[in-house]
């Protein structure tokens, strides 16, 4: 059999886009600055090994549901064992730090997503908008999770949950047009902008109804402004590396915009 080469063990490894480590960074961020704890820390940290765990353990069901077994599946395997044993004791830190067991409640409610992107990943429909969409709807699930291990109350954590959310399906609809334009492609450009309308004008529900601050809705316009100068005949040509990390870039400051402006209204 063929050894593995370096490549071959990152691609078992590591995720495949750049732009997917936001999912994981902005929950994860958000959660601590608004309300740090250890266990929100150590539940982060159990996300994260979550999140690693996706590429090796699809690598692995999808060889054996072919009835395959190849030199990249025994990697895949050990690497998916390792990340899923980190992930259970980083769990079990997050239960012995702490005395509250809400924060189960959003993880619970994130399982369905998740298992809607794992399907799509095992039919081979992974890039799918539904599959990338419910995969970053299931990881927004972590902010309020953290929030409520800080001692947030559930209304707060529910509209945390929410802008994530909102924030999530925005960025998905936008990398891909963006990413279709680039190649020459024909792309839906209309789509994301409509929905980051419809993002702005709930993010302004939550502002009314004083549930969210005001800046995050000042990130919520920073984020159509991008996508408009995005979609336009305007931008500037540029690889999809730099597509991906700059959205991560404009995910941290609404992350931070968000989580300020929520220390705000708490103090």
């Amino acid at each position: 059999m063929n050894t593995v080469s370096r490549q071959g063990i990152r691609s078992v490894a590591l995720p495949a886009q750049h732009g997917g480590w936001g999912f994981w960074l902005e929950p994860f961020l958000a959660g601590l600055l608004i309300a740090a704890s250890w266990a929100g820390f150590w539940l982060g940290i159990a996300a994260l090994f979550a999140f690693l765990l996706h590429q090796p353990l699809k690598t692995t069901l999808k060889d054996r549901l072919k009835g395959k077994w190849y030199d990249r599946t025994r990697l895949a395997t050990t690497v998916a064992a390792v990340y899923g044993g980190a992930a259970l004791l980083a769990l079990l830190l997050t239960m012995v730090n702490t005395t509250t067991q809400a924060f189960w409640l959003p993880l619970m409610l994130a399982l369905p997503l998740a298992g809607v992107q794992i399907w799509h990943e095992l039919h081979s429909q992974g890039r799918e908008a539904v599959a990338e969409i419910a995969g970053a709807l299931a990881f927004s699930a972590l902010a309020p999770a953290l929030c409520l291990l800080g001692g947030v109350d559930a209304a707060l954590a529910g509209w945390v949950w929410l802008a994530l959310a909102l924030r999530a399906v925005v960025s998905i609809l936008y990398v891909r047009s963006r990413l279709r334009l680039e190649k020459g492609k024909a792309a839906q450009t209309g789509l994301p902008l409509v929905t980051h309308g419809a993002s702005i004008l709930l993010l302004l529900v939550g502002v009314m109804l004083r549930g969210l601050p005001w800046t995050a809705l000042v990130g919520g316009l920073l984020l159509l402004a991008r996508a408009a100068w995005g979609l336009s005949f305007l931008r500037h040509p540029v690889p999809a590396k730099v597509i991906g990390f700059s959205e991560i870039a404009y995910g941290l400051i609404y992350v931070v915009l968000l989580a300020l402006g929520i220390q705000s209204l708490s103090a």
